[in-house]
């Protein structure tokens, strides 16, 4: 029995005495920070010629866990505005979503492209770029 004891002994300090130092650096699951894994954006733009007119922007950011997340919007070509900052909730398979949409007047021509920005340590994500376009052939009053 003093046998088997001294022998288990033996390859438990051998075993633990293999595992790489970096072990020390383990994270439990519900530990991990918040980190965005995916950021896409969407407009919906008028369907018609006449102006006012209104269109749609969508944005998603794919989170590892729920919690706030910082986003900024960039015009290609112009001006980044932000950093700006939204809830991301449990959603299905484990993943987390923010989600926006805002709704844009369109008074007069407009087109633009704009992509989402969301910066991290281990890189900033970029979303699609995604065109924003209003023709404004016809002015009605108000």
């Amino acid at each position: 029995m003093a046998n088997k004891l001294t022998s288990i002994a033996l390859l438990a300090i051998l075993a633990t005495s293999t595992v790489p130092a970096t072990a020390g650096k383990l994270v439990a699951p519900g530990n991990l920070p918040l980190k965005a894994t995916n950021v896409q954006a969407g407009i919906l733009n008028p369907i018609t010629n006449t102006c006012p007119a209104k269109a749609t922007m969508s944005i998603w950011i794919i989170t590892n866990k729920p919690g706030p997340v910082s986003y900024m919007i960039a015009k290609k070509g112009g001006n980044v505005s932000g950093p700006f900052t939204l809830q991301s909730k449990k959603g299905n398979h484990g993943m987390s979503v923010a989600t926006l949409t805002k709704k844009y007047e369109m008074l007069q021509p407009f087109n633009a492209e704009y992509r989402v920005l969301v910066p991290q340590k281990s890189g900033n994500l970029m979303s699609n770029w995604v065109h924003m376009k209003a023709s404004c052939k016809i002015m009605l009053d108000g």
